[in-house]
């Protein structure tokens, strides 16, 4: 992977859609690492330093609302664009993941993998 390449973050509980994601994003040239633990979001965060996150909402030991406030307390993240990918769709959770600091929200089951690119590329162009 390229010194210069941007990189992401994934956090997420499914490894099927973690491998998905990872596959289609290293394709585009970004540089991935993925975690399905809430409890390593933020210490990933601070070690890797990513331009991107790409956060679901329920995890195997947390929820995402949290990892997204947590993300946004940290002064190195305030401004990191944070992608919101879950199947939670009430619009409920859409508005308590954005009023966290969400900057983008999909639910997985009416979104393709490319609208999900598309997002990334946008925000990191």
């Amino acid at each position: 992977m390229a010194n210069n390449a941007k990189k992401i973050l994934i956090i997420e509980d499914e490894q099927f859609t973690i491998k998905l994601y990872t596959h289609r994003l290293e394709a585009e040239g970004y540089e991935v690492t993925a975690t399905t633990q809430a409890s390593e979001a933020l210490r990933l965060a601070e070690e890797k330093k990513p331009d991107l996150f790409i956060v679901d909402l329920m995890l195997e030991d947390g929820n995402g609302f949290e990892v997204i406030k947590d993300l946004r307390s940290s002064a190195g993240f305030k401004k990191t664009p944070i992608i919101t990918l879950s199947n939670l769709g009430q619009e409920t959770d859409v508005n308590d993941a954005l009023k966290n600091g969400a900057d983008k929200y999909f639910v997985k089951s009416n979104t393709s993998f490319q609208e999900v690119i598309d997002s990334v590329k946008s925000f990191l162009a």
